[in-house]
Order: structure tokens, then C-alpha cells, then sequence
């Protein structure tokens, strides 16, 4: 089946943004793959630093703020993994109508 040259073209366009859109997402998803081991690897040090001086206290509010960028860290992989997926499903339906001619 013959498709329309414009449409075609339309489609290709379209592919071609879903792929730099998943660049991007893919990109942001490293970067808090990356912030997450910071904040993991900073959480191991003050538990150590608490474990050799005994004084929870002096690094509690530090810890807390390790944990809660690790929890953000998680939760922006999870919006990203959540996006790529979608990017995915889409790529392969535009992937589908561009073989088919549809």
C-alpha cells in the first residue's frame, strides 16, 4: 500500500520527537539515578560516623535530608521509568502505522 508522501513525512516528524523525548526523559533518569547514589553513599558515611562517635543526634537532621533526597532521587527514576514506558508504547504504534503505511 502506497502512503501519502506529506503523511509519511508527518509521521516521521512525529517519531522523531518521541525519540528526543525519550532522550530527555532517559537523561533525567540518570541524573537522579546519579543523585540517588550520592544520597545512598552520604547515608553510609554518617551511619559510619554515627557508629564511631556514637552521637545520632549531632547528624540527625543531616541524615534526614540524605534520606529524603534518595526518596525524591526514587521517586523522579519512577516518573521517568513511568514516562519512557509510554514513549516506548507510542514509538512502536507510530513504528507500526510508518511499516503499514497507515
Amino acid at each position: 500500500m502506497s502512503v501519502d508522501p506529506e503523511v509519511l513525512v508527518e509521521m516521521l516528524k512525529e517519531r522523531l520527537l518521541v525519540v528526543q523525548q525519550m532522550s530527555a526523559a532517559q537523561s533525567w533518569n540518570l541524573l537522579n539515578r546519579q543523585l540517588a547514589g550520592g544520597a545512598e553513599f552520604e547515608i553510609q558515611r554518617i551511619e559510619q560516623e554515627i557508629a564511631a562517635t556514637g552521637d545520632s543526634h549531632a547528624f540527625g537532621h543531616v541524615i534526614e535530608e540524605a534520606h529524603e533526597r534518595l526518596k525524591e532521587a526514587r521517586a523522579g527514576m519512577a516518573t521517568c521509568g513511568a514516562q519512557c514506558a509510554a514513549l516506548e508504547r507510542r514509538l512502536e504504534e507510530l513504528d507500526r502505522c510508518i511499516a503499514t503505511g497507515r
